[in-house]
């Protein structure tokens, strides 16, 4: 009897860890190549950065790849960034999320590019429709912080409850990775998410 019990406690547990990470997505948008202050990088800060939120938030996760990919070179990468802001553009992704619906709190992950959120991730973010979600931003970021990205966030999901982001150096998320998770798990638990 002890062994039946036991055995239906752990699937009940299994079953709520699964149901968690269903409830929770996390997306990002990062470049490899040539970073600003890190060099050339085999995987971008942010994504760096989005695995370990993923990981601590019992989240799933979605990256957003561009359908044309961003320059290599850092000064490549600034002129395509300045054309895509002055013209307003928004440029394609690969693939999207199955069962969309599913996932009550998304967080968001993105570097500021000079002071601003990239534009693919307002591609994203006016692609979905994210009334009644709790989004939860965080950025990496060669010293501008979160810039204005928590506000503008705010303004483009205004049907969403945007909790407070969490910004980190990107030079961190690429070579501390303990400091980094150290940071991650002392900003969700102020988040008080359930």
């Amino acid at each position: 009897m002890k062994r039946i019990i036991t055995a239906l406690m752990a699937l009940m547990l299994m079953a709520a860890c699964c149901a968690q990470a269903e409830g929770r997505l996390v997306v990002c948008f990062s470049r490899a190549g040539e970073n600003y202050n890190v060099g050339s990088v085999q995987e971008g800060n942010t994504l760096k950065m989005a695995r370990l939120v993923a990981e601590e938030a019992g989240a799933d996760l979605f990256e957003i790849v561009p359908a044309v990919p961003y320059p290599e070179s850092y000064e490549d990468c600034l002129n395509v960034a300045t054309e895509e802001r002055r013209t307003n553009a928004r440029p394609e992704y690969q693939g999207d999320i199955e069962g969309w619906e599913s996932y009550d709190t998304v967080f968001i992950g993105y570097p500021i590019w000079w002071g601003e959120i990239p534009n693919i991730v307002y591609t994203f973010m006016e692609s979905h429709d994210f009334s009644g979600k709790t989004v939860v931003p965080f950025n990496t970021h060669e010293g501008s912080g979160q810039a204005r990205s928590q506000k503008d966030i705010e303004r483009t999901l205004p049907d969403a409850v945007v909790l407070k982001g969490l910004p980190v150096q990107g030079s961190k998320a690429q070579n501390d990775p303990d400091g980094t998770r150290a940071d991650i798990r002392n900003w969700l638990d102020g988040l008080g998410l359930e």
